[in-house]
């Protein structure tokens, strides 16, 4: 109680030393001082006295033996534990062994966890063959559909670009079209290669192919573009089977699309026939 007397005593001095005012409020704070002190004194006899009958009501016949030579740790209670506790939080030599998973350790897990998301696709028969004819360069024509690899584009190019170069994009369309129209009807091969390169009883159907300037040409632009748009549909044949160019033409060919093939019209330098 000494020490009670002696801190409230240094309280009260200090209140007299300053003004009226904060007295009132310095004599709260003393009061709360003098509290603590009574506080902490009490659990420092408790804890000097050993422990008290809670404590020892608890923990009789519940804690483990110890061994003999192991030595007892202290028991802290009350302000002591409290400052221990500082102390020990403030220790950053001693190897501490904290409770709990650490934070890195999750995060970590997180970062190195895989998901796996499976997919699934289900192609019907029908987008298979969609997908087997677009990979064969299938292209769809006017009517049915028009197998067309790429032998047979680069061939199709250069027959029109051989046959209709000094032609206008609508002449170039036209000689597309009639080599479609024969890979479509039975008295003719049914692919483009063939139809071009057709020599029938030794006599080939298109000029080009014998004098060799199939293999001279130079592409254009203007004939690529017509053969895009004859293979996007676009057609001006009517049907038209044959094509000739009578200025260039042999006699007895001219003779024979005159009197047995149908005339169906001109266009440019070439006049344009089908089977009667």
């Amino acid at each position: 109680m000494d020490i009670i007397r002696t801190i409230a005593a240094g309280f009260l001095f200090l209140v007299r030393k300053i003004s009226k005012k904060s007295r009132r409020t310095c004599a709260l704070v003393v009061t709360g001082a003098v509290v603590i002190a009574a506080v902490a004194f009490t659990f420092h006899g408790l804890h000097a006295g050993g422990k008290n009958n809670v404590y020892a009501s608890v923990s009789d016949d519940k804690d483990p033996p110890k061994d003999k030579d192991e030595p007892e740790e202290e028991q802290l209670y009350g302000l002591d534990a409290i400052i221990s506790g500082v102390l020990i939080s403030q220790d950053t030599q001693s190897e501490v062994h904290r409770l709990g998973t650490s934070c890195e350790a999750v995060l970590v897990g997180q970062r190195t966890g895989k998901k796996v998301q499976e997919s699934h696709f289900d192609f019907s028969e029908e987008t298979a063959t969609s997908v087997a004819e677009l990979e064969n360069h299938s292209i769809g024509a006017s009517e049915g559909l028009l197998r067309m690899t790429d032998q047979d584009y680069e061939t199709l190019l250069k027959i029109v670009e051989a046959e209709a170069g000094g032609e206008d994009i609508k002449g170039r369309i036209m000689v597309a079209n009639v080599i479609f129209n024969r890979v479509k009807s039975p008295d003719f091969p049914n692919s483009i290669y063939d139809v071009v390169w057709e020599n029938s009883d030794g006599s080939p159907q298109f000029s080009p192919t014998v004098d060799g300037r199939i293999n001279t040409v130079t592409v254009s632009e203007g004939t690529r573009e017509a053969v895009n748009r004859a293979i996007d549909g676009e057609d001006y044949s009517q049907g038209a089977l044959f094509f000739m160019e009578e200025a260039y033409a042999e006699q007895h060919n001219i003779k024979w699309f005159k009197e047995d093939l149908k005339f169906l019209f001109q266009y440019g330098v070439h006049d344009f026939f089908t089977y009667p």
